[in-house]
């Protein structure tokens, strides 16, 4: 109990828990190298994102609850970093015709052009709605045999018909038009300019990040690590969100429908392992609990569990100091260790505990029950400790940090289980029952009648048990193309890991789908400008790619003698420009209802894309316009004119002020936006670029597609997108090279165990020379090594020379290895009738299933040769070693089951399926088993097991009858002892 308080101090003090799936990776790969490289220059923190949300538009709200929110955190410069709310766009924007090439200015001074009458003459009347409407309708008609892709006809009907029905729905939610103004608007008129550095950005001098609905604001912060935080990011979280809660209590009781909530992919990974350690700890409780009164039920006393659960605790405390001692941190797989031991490490202290049990009802002594409860199941607790621990150590072997920290810890802690089982728990034992008489001692479960029918009728047991192996597994399996394929997939989405529920992913969505923002952009660095802008269009070319955001383009070359002229002359036409406009007429909703019924007609007789949009949206606007009163409609009207004559004015005023032609230069462009995308150092310059995806990445398909297309263009790419997509591929990878490896450790253990002294080196040193050879030659001609083949061919060259040898060895193992193939096939068929996928956590069942199954099927083996060694003249399965079967399955889906209270979808997966796969292989283990078993001792026994240097005075342990006899002639000897 010592160490183990120490183990805890150690743990409490220097444990620490890495969030990041980069963390995950192999750092020598090049892709690893790539993320270091981008991480020294502009630094591995993703932003915090915090979502400014309001039910209606109300852009002054937004504006002044994110100025509120970004002045705090600038004052906290210990703890955030970068803040970015609002973009100074002033002097750029004075300098905004210069973006344009000879042809934009060209067309913009036709633009202009165009409405010099209202410019000029003052004929506002040609910027109606009605007079608008149809002067777009004879544009249409006029050039209907022009091309559709030179027409911009049907771009500007686009425009109008968005701006319609956007206002109409605005007009809806807020029906007294509180909070309609120019910058909730959307204009029906062509941009003349636009320098809006990010796509979230206003287009304003002063520009706060926003949606263009103007309903989500947006503000960006980068955390100031902590190192004496069990997280790094922890203090920077907890701070922000107690800022959030400020600024909400300060301004929802003006305004109910604010929202604001934190995101990010750091803020992801933070919630995921704080809402997967609180579902852990509740888990633990939950499964200590079910636990303990299953075994209570089982052993028909609460003393002995609770000695077993003890021991597991010890077990665990002394397994945390391990992981502090030889890893140092736990990561997002890893963490799931604690799981696994509860589950597993009390399956060796069942065996012990069911056997000592038995024991002392056959009259043993305290001492002597101890001792040959250690010799007699003490190798098959050995064996199983061995194979488990190596199924996990098999992990290592896989190159993939993530797994091999998983499996050296939980390999580790199995081994520490099986350590405590021999030691602590016989110490409890003997502490516990040293006054206690044997008729007080509980009595384990016989199960007599299952016995006599398993081994009485096995030829029937095993036809049942195939057919209904049979039936269940071929759910699984489907035929495709004359080939047979796995209905089980793999789901590789991260987001859907985690709780649907959890406000960090509720803002993901709202990130997504409100403000077309993704919180996944890949990165690329460009050493020139040149570089950059190379790169920036050739990752814009992309098919996979919506935009991207870098510095280059922002710093156009200086105006050519020609650009200048246009510039000259556009400022020319604009510089009369009138202040304001005037008192419109009263329009008829008839006369404008008639005019876009025109406009619709013109439009459904294009098949283009925009034009099909535009309809759409048209048709829409008038149906809505048709349900409004009449009184209604002429508001609407009204409200919709002056806009949309502001705004004309707006965009020509903005364009009037922006005719500098003084070049761009770096300090023209706003400070808190240049720092993230521009580092230099001496003479050497990194320029940033952000690749933002056109799909939603999160999806392994569509996130396999955008990182394969930047890779074209760029083979060092990096960012969260491809760290994603490294991480779950080489998961998956990981996860099927540890199912081969951890068959094959555990079969040649397996076999070594089975094997007689002198058979060992001859059938593994062998076939380990050629394979050898093999591989050598292989690395020789190709240069590479396939180690899954050679993998492949050492197992079976094994295995044919187990069987030259003796084949009842190699059955034997195979036997032992059934519980696990069979279950593992029943578990695929039950997952697929229940529409279950494996995802990037649950694939933990593939070690976890072999080595729990592969525990069932070598005690019920060892229990057959244990019965041959004693001159037993059939098999039946022994009362001890069923119940231990049993009750370490049983124990094991509780505790797994114990996890289906998880809101994490990604944790409640490891216990479904888990507790599936146990289930199933517990079924074969107990069924079509022992029925095997005994048809093989009936026909050809095993080879003997090891002889005890105590042979236990009941020689058939499962016999009812002889431990009754045994107890009568023991009796006498037994009342002398206790005299």
């Amino acid at each position: 109990m010592i160490p183990a308080c120490a183990a805890v101090g150690l743990t409490v003090l220097e444990l620490r828990l890495r969030t990041s799936r980069a963390d995950l990776i192999d750092p020598d790969t090049e892709f690893s190298r790539a993320w270091t490289e981008y991480s020294e220059v502009f630094g591995s923190d993703s932003d915090f994102v915090v979502v400014a949300q309001t039910g209606s538009p109300n852009p002054q709200l937004l504006q002044q609850v994110l100025t509120d929110l970004g002045e705090r955190l600038q004052r906290e410069p210990d703890v955030f970093s970068n803040v970015l709310y609002r973009i100074d766009q002033r002097t750029l924007r004075r300098k905004g015709l210069q973006f344009l090439s000879e042809a934009e200015l060209t067309s913009a001074i036709r633009t202009v052009d165009r409405y010099a009458p209202v410019i000029a003459q003052k004929q506002w009347d040609r910027i109606r709605v009605d007079q608008h409407a149809a002067s777009l309708a004879q544009e249409l008609q006029t050039q209907s045999g022009v091309d559709p892709s030179s027409n911009s006809a049907y771009a500007s009907a686009e425009r109008f018909a968005i701006s319609l029905d956007r206002f109409l729905a605005l007009l809806q939610r807020d029906p007294n038009g509180r909070q309609l103004d120019t910058a909730s608007f959307q204009s029906p008129w062509p941009q003349i300019i636009g320098v809006d550095i990010e796509a979230t950005a206003e287009d304003a001098e002063v520009a706060y990040l926003m949606n263009p609905e103007r309903t989500v604001g947006l503000l960006h912060v980068q955390p100031v690590a902590s190192d004496s935080e069990f997280n790094a990011n922890e203090h920077s979280i907890r701070q922000l969100r107690n800022h959030i809660q400020e600024i909400v209590a300060e301004y929802q009781p003006s305004s109910p429908d604010l929202k604001l909530s934190l995101t990010g992919v750091p803020v992801l990974e933070h919630d995921e392992l704080a809402r997967s350690g609180r579902d852990m700890l509740k888990a633990a409780v939950i499964a200590f609990v079910c636990v303990g009164l299953l075994l209570t039920f089982g052993f028909r006393t609460a003393r002995h569990p609770l000695l077993l659960l003890l021991t597991v605790v010890v077990a665990l405390c002394w397994t945390f100091a391990l992981a502090t001692l030889a890893i140092g941190h736990l990561n997002i797989l890893s963490i799931c260790f604690a799981a696994i031991l509860i589950g597993l490490g009390v399956d060796f202290g069942i065996h012990f505990l069911s056997r000592y049990l038995h024991l002392r009802q056959e009259l043993y002594e305290l001492q002597e029950a101890l001792e040959l409860t250690a010799e007699s199941v003490g190798p098959g607790i050995l064996t199983s400790a061995l194979t488990t621990a190596l199924a996990f150590g098999s992990a290592a072997l896989t190159g993939f940090p993530g797994l091999a920290e998983l499996g050296i810890i939980a390999g580790g802690g199995i081994l520490i289980c099986a350590f405590t089982t021999f030691t602590f728990l016989p110490a409890l034992i003997s502490l516990s029952d040293a006054e206690v008489e044997i008729d007080e001692l509980p009595q384990p479960l016989n199960a007599r009648w299952f016995r006599a029918a398993v081994a009485g009728f096995p030829l029937v047991v095993i036809g049942v048990s195939v057919l209904a192996i049979g039936g269940i597994s071929s759910q699984a399996f489907y035929l495709n193309n004359q080939t047979l394929a796995c209905r089980v997939g793999y789901d590789a989405n991260l987001l859907r890991l985690h709780d649907a529920t959890m406000p960090s992913v509720q803002a993901e969505k709202t990130l997504t789908d409100a403000a077309d923002e993704s919180l996944l952009y890949a990165v690329a660095v460009a050493h020139s400008r040149d570089e950059a802008l190379q790169l920036g269009q050739q990752f814009a070319a992309l098919p996979s790619v919506r935009r991207v955001g870098e510095l280059a383009s922002r710093l156009p070359d200086p105006p050519s003698a020609a650009n200048q002229q246009l510039i000259r002359s556009l400022n020319e036409k604009l510089r009369n420009l009138p202040q304001s406009y005037p008192d419109f007429a009263a329009l008829s909703p008839g006369s404008v209802g008639r005019q876009m019924e025109v406009l619709l007609k013109e439009l459904k007789r294009s098949s283009t894309s925009e034009a099909r949009t535009a309809a759409a949206l048209l048709d829409h606007f008038l149906d809505s316009f048709a349900e409004l009163k009449p009184a209604r409609q002429a508001a609407f009207l009204e409200a919709y004119q002056n806009l949309m004559a502001a705004s004309l004015l707006k965009e020509f005023d903005q364009a009037a002020r922006a005719s500098e032609l003084a070049p761009v230069g770096m300090a023209d462009l706003p400070a808190e936006w240049r720092h993230r995308y521009l580092r230099a150092d001496n003479d050497q310059e990194a320029w940033l670029l952000k690749v933002y995806p056109r799909e939603d990445i999160w999806n392994d398909v569509e996130l396999a597609a955008f990182v394969r297309d930047l890779r074209t263009v760029k083979a060092d790419v990096t960012g969260v997108p491809v760290q994603n997509y490294e991480s779950v591929t080489q998961l998956h990878r990981s996860y099927k090279a540890i199912a081969l490896y951890s068959l094959g450790i555990i079969s040649l253990f397996l076999l070594l165990d089975f094997l007689r002294p002198g058979q060992k080196l001859l059938t593994l040193v062998p076939p380990m020379v050629i394979v050898g050879l093999i591989g050598y030659t292989m690395f020789r001609r190709a240069g590479e090594v396939n180690v899954d083949l050679l993998v492949i061919l050492y197992l079976g060259m094994v295995g044919f020379v187990a069987a030259v040898l003796d084949i009842r060895n190699l059955r034997d193992t195979l036997l032992a290895l059934l519980p696990p193939l069979a279950g593992g096939i029943i578990l695929l068929g039950i997952m697929a009738l229940a529409g279950f996928h494996f995802n990037p956590l649950n694939l933990i069942v593939l070690p976890l299933v072999l080595g729990i199954g592969v525990d069932n099927g070598i005690h019920m083996v060892h229990d057959c040769r244990r019965q041959v060694a004693a001159a037993a003249e059939s098999y039946v399965p022994s009362a001890d070693t069923l119940s231990g079967v049993l009750f370490t399955s049983l124990t094991s889906i509780v505790g797994f089951s114990s996890l289906l209270v998880s809101g994490h979808h990604g944790l409640f997966s490891v216990g479904a399926v888990l507790s599936i796969g146990v289930a199933c292989c517990m079924a074969v283990a107990l069924i079509p088993l022992p029925a095997v078993l005994t048809l093989v001792a009936r026909h050809q026994p095993a080879s003997m097991e090891p002889v005890l240097l105590r042979t236990p005075k009941s020689a058939d342990a499962a016999s009812d009858d002889s431990n009754q006899s045994s107890k009568k002639q023991q009796q006498p000897q037994q009342q002398k002892k206790a005299a």
